[in-house]
This record gives structure tokens, C-alpha cells and sequence, in this order.
């Protein structure tokens, strides 16, 4: 089965780091361009798909998660917290391609 890829071309665009069609995993619909969509005049990209963000209620579960195996010791949410959302950020950047 051959794979669907997202592509973009603009290896040199300064959004590719915060661009899913740059940096996503290989799967979804195929878009190819014949040129970057990236418009430097505008500095703004039509194609622009943003990388997902990981959301309050994600941080907040596995920050619950965090205090409940900790013990559930009072006085440390916004350590638990911090570590909850590196943890979530971390998991959702191995899921990326690395940026050559």
C-alpha cells in the first residue's frame, strides 16, 4: 500500500517548524505545489497548517495523573502542572518529523 503524504516543498520556509505539512508524520490527503506556497512579501503561508497544541484539559488530566502518583501531597499544582505539559509537548514533538 503506498503511502499519502502531505508534502510542501519549502525546505527553506521560516513557518516549516510550526507547519504540520512540513513536520506531520506521512499520512493524510497528497498536496503537491509546483511552488512554495510561502509568500515572503506577506510573510504569510495560504497552506499553513498549524501543529497541534496540547490542550488545557490534556495538561490538566495528566497533571491529576501526576498528583494522584505522587501521593496526592498538597502544595505542588504548579510543579505538576509544568511537568504535565512538557511531558504532552514532548510526546506530541517525537510524534513529528526532525527538521533537517
Amino acid at each position: 500500500m503506498p503511502l499519502d503524504i502531505t508534502m510542501c516543498p519549502a525546505d527553506g520556509c521560516p513557518l516549516r517548524a510550526d507547519c504540520y505539512r512540513h513536520r506531520g508524520v506521512p499520512v493524510g490527503r497528497q498536496s503537491w505545489f509546483t511552488a512554495a506556497p510561502y509568500d515572503s512579501t506577506s510573510q504569510q503561508c495560504a497552506q499553513l497548517l498549524p501543529l497541534p497544541q496540547v490542550s488545557q484539559a490534556q495538561i490538566q488530566a495528566r497533571a491529576y495523573a501526576i498528583w494522584q502518583a505522587a501521593g496526592q501531597v498538597p502544595g505542588q499544582a504548579e510543579q505538576h502542572w509544568h511537568q504535565a505539559e512538557a511531558e504532552l509537548t514532548a510526546q506530541r514533538s517525537r510524534a513529528l518529523r526532525p527538521l533537517p
